[in-house]
Parts: C-alpha cells; sequence; structure tokens
C-alpha cells in the first residue's frame, strides 16, 4: 500500500532491539558501516523505453448502490456463478457481481477482529480461494492484529450453500509473523497454479530496512512465502514443499520462495505461462515490477529499483546475486510514487493488451500497460491506459481481474472500476 517519501515517525533502535530480542526467531544484525554521506540528488535518468498513449480503452465505474470501505483484494468464489468477493482493510468482505448488476451480499464480517486497528496500512491484506474450495470449502485470510503487532494468515470454512458465506468459527492460525512497525506489511495472497499458498511480506517498516531484514535470510520478512496448506511438517500447521528453492539449506527459512522486497502489493500469476509476477513499493526514487523465480533475490534494501540503495554502504550477504526489475519507472521524472499491481492480460476484450502487464499508480491514479517483447522477455514500451483527471477521486488499491480475466481496479475512495473498449 502507500508509502510516504518521508517517516512520520522513528522508533528508537533500543524498542526495536528489545522486541526482536524477545522473539526467539528474529536475531538483530545491526550494520556496523560507517554513516554514509548524504549523496548528491541523482541525475534524472531517461525512460528506457517509450511511453505512448494507447486508444480505444476507457476507465469506467462499476454501478453499486453502496462503496466498499478501502478494497485490499478481490477474489473468485469457485462453483458460485461468476461471484467474486471483495475483501476491505477495515474487515468487510461482500460477495458480488462483476456484469454491471450491481449485486452483492455480505461474505465475512470480520470488523470486530479488526476494531482498534486503524493505521493507514494495518488491517485486512488478502483472501484466496483454495483451488479445491467446491469440495472441502476452505479459504484463506492475511490480516493483522495489534498486542503484539503481527501479521495473521489463516484457514476458514464456508458453508456448503450455493451461495456460501464463511463460519468465521471454524478459523485456524496458520502463520504469524511479528512486526516491529505498523506498515510495509505486503500481506497479499495467491494460490499458484501447483496448488501452493504464495504470501507477500514486506520489510517490517522504517525507512532504509535498517535492521536488513529483507535480506536476512533467517526471517520471513521482505519474502514471498511459498507453502502447502494440503500437508503438515513435523508439527507446523502447514507443510514446507519439497522443491521449495532453499528447503535443504539450513541457514534459509524453508517457507521462502524469494527474497529482496520491500513492501510487495499484488501478485499475479500469468494464466498462460502460470509465472508469477510482483509489484514492489519503493522508498525515494524507484516503483518496480518483478518476474518472481524460485529462489531469486531481489535487492531490496542493497538496492532500491534497478539503482544501489544509498542506505547501507556494503551488501547484507556476500556474493550474493540481485536479479533486475522487469520495469522501475521514478519520482524522478514526476511518474508516480506507489505502485499498485498488476496482472498480465489474458483476456479476450482487449486483445492489444494481450501479454501486457497491467498496473497503476496509487498516488497519480495512472494506469499504464507494459508492453513485453515475448522473444526477449524485456518490455518494449509503456502504453498508457488513463490518467486522473484532477478532480476525480481515484486512488488504485489493486489492478486485478474479473472471472473472464477482463481487467478489474480498485479504489481506495471505495469504488470498483473496469477497463473496457471505448466505442465514444
Amino acid at each position: 500500500m502507500k508509502i510516504s517519501l518521508f517517516p512520520r515517525f522513528w522508533l528508537p533502535a533500543l524498542m526495536v532491539a528489545a522486541f526482536f530480542a524477545g522473539s526467539p526467531v528474529y536475531s538483530v544484525i545491526p550494520d556496523a558501516s560507517p554513516p554514509l554521506p548524504v549523496p548528491a540528488l541523482p541525475e534524472i535518468p531517461p525512460l528506457e523505453i517509450p511511453e505512448e498513449q494507447i486508444p480505444g480503452i476507457a476507465l469506467r465505474k462499476l454501478a453499486f448502490d453502496r462503496e466498499f470501505d478501502s478494497p485490499v483484494m478481490l477474489a473468485s468464489l469457485p462453483d458460485a456463478g461468476g461471484e467474486q468477493v471483495i475483501a476491505m482493510q477495515r474487515g468487510e468482505f461482500c460477495a458480488v457481481r462483476l456484469d454491471g448488476s450491481g449485486q452483492w451480499r455480505p461474505f465475512l464480517d470480520f470488523r470486530s477482529k479488526m476494531k482498534g486497528i486503524l493505521l493507514f496500512e494495518e488491517g485486512v491484506h488478502g483472501i484466496a480461494f483454495h483451488p479445491r474450495f467446491a469440495e472441502n470449502r476452505l479459504f484463506y485470510l492475511s490480516y493483522t492484529q495489534n498486542e503484539p503487532r503481527r501479521t495473521v494468515i489463516s484457514e476458514m470454512r464456508a458453508s456448503k450453500d450455493s451461495t456460501p458465506d464463511a463460519l468465521p468459527e471454524t478459523e485456524r492460525v496458520l502463520l504469524e509473523i511479528p512486526q516491529p512497525l505498523a506498515d510495509h506489511w505486503g500481506g497479499h495472497i495467491i494460490f499458484g497454479p501447483d496448488g501452493c499458498l504464495y504470501i507477500a511480506l514486506g520489510d517490517g517498516g522504517l525507512r532504509d530496512d535498517p535492521y536488513r531484514l529483507a535480506q536476512n535470510p533467517w526471517v520471513l520478512h521482505g519474502k514471498i512465502l511459498r507453502i502447502d496448506v494440503n500437508g503438515r511438517t513435523g508439527k507446523l500447521p502447514y507443510a514446507i514443499p519439497e522443491d521449495n528453492p532453499f528447503v535443504k539449506a539450513q541457514t534459509v527459512r524453508p517457507e521462502i520462495f524469494a527474497l529482496g522486497f520491500r513492501n510487495p502489493w499484488g501478485l499475479s500469476f500469468d494464466a498462460r505461462s502460470g509465472q508469477l509476477w510482483c509489484a514492489d513499493v519503493g522508498q525515494d526514487l524507484w516503483e518496480e515490477i518483478n518476474r518472481v523465480e524460485a529462489g531469486a533475490n531481489y535487492g531490496w534494501s542493497d538496492r532500491e529499483g534497478p539503482a544501489k540503495s544509498f542506505a547501507h554502504a556494503h551488501s547484507f550477504l556476500p556474493n550474493m546475486a540481485t536479479t533486475e526489475p522487469v520495469h522501475a519507472y521514478t519520482r524522478m521524472r514526476g511518474e508516480g510514487i506507489c505502485i499498485v499491481g498488476g496482472l498480465l492480460y489474458r483476456g479476450q476484450k482487449l486483445p492489444q493488451l494481450d501479454g501486457a502487464f497491467v498496473f497503476a499508480d496509487w498516488g497519480y491514479g495512472t494506469v499504464w500497460a507494459l508492453v513485453i517483447d515475448p522473444a526477449s522477455g524485456l518490455p518494449s514500451r509503456r502504453s498508457v491506459l488513463h490518467r486522473k483527471d484532477p478532480e476525480h477521486k481515484f486512488n488504485p488499491s489493486l489492478v486485478t481481474a474479473d472471472v473472464d480475466g477482463e481487467p478489474v481496479l480498485l479504489s481506495q475512495d471505495g469504488a470498483l472500476y473496469r477497463l473496457e473498449k471505448d466505442d465514444d
């Protein structure tokens, strides 16, 4: 979600150290490097690929008789005749139809669980339905809690009705991750084509990731995790997939699929290739898009976007190769301040977008399609699909898809939008 350019507060280092000292899993690894000089303002780099306005596509608001309070995720309800569930940050979940009828109904009321959780980034972050939901009625939640502050990943059942409702009394907690601060949560969850649950987690907060959590292989912050909810490993309430990239490494948490993220927001799998994509919110200069590979390191906080970070003089892990983002845009060119992922378009109604990665910027309200060259896998141009009118209250919080793979955008102001052919 949105990360401000400058922090509103700092937590004293001793408080952070005390927090981690009480945990059996985490250890504080201070940066022993001398303070870095204040860097000179970098030169504004040129845009690496051409940008163009693409005609024939319009952003249109979907009609509902209500607003959806800070929607953060949309997940298809399998075997429910086209219903999808909207997860809202403050704990309400609604099943909706995006067919123009404006139909919606309650699915889960988690607002009592979210009582007192009011800071900008905390709250509900995700929902995902089990691939075999029609048989087992299981779905999964990602949300935050306080006292102690933590991310919770849990399992819940739904009723067996043709229009199912959640059964909150069936909740089973799978994973709890202590959090040092109330920002950089990440928190999106999604099932992959392999049937595993993927979990995106941010670096835990503060500027510059001062305790280097995103690069620390023995903590879960700043990582994308991959777990098997259908089994058990030892006393864990989930299983570690045997083909996870670090499953045999004694110095790395086996849940980790990839590392080096600051605040990943928007996981999606290409419906054709199965490739995982992720947008990662930057700090001062760069917003980035990553094609996520097993075992890869995406650089934060040694790097931000395509450049070395000013924050740390030396890499946290020796001889660690990092993977460049597929694309990055920068505040230095006034392009945006907070990236929102994102899907590789494989629908039928907008053939001019086939194979392009559709994403947006929360602050500027711009929607783009990144056109990927199929031969090289590299971006060849960036197409502008929508630029926000200054009078339009539009802050996209997610770019996702309906049941047919057509783009749907959630906006923090409570509205849902479609990208459609513009017949005007």
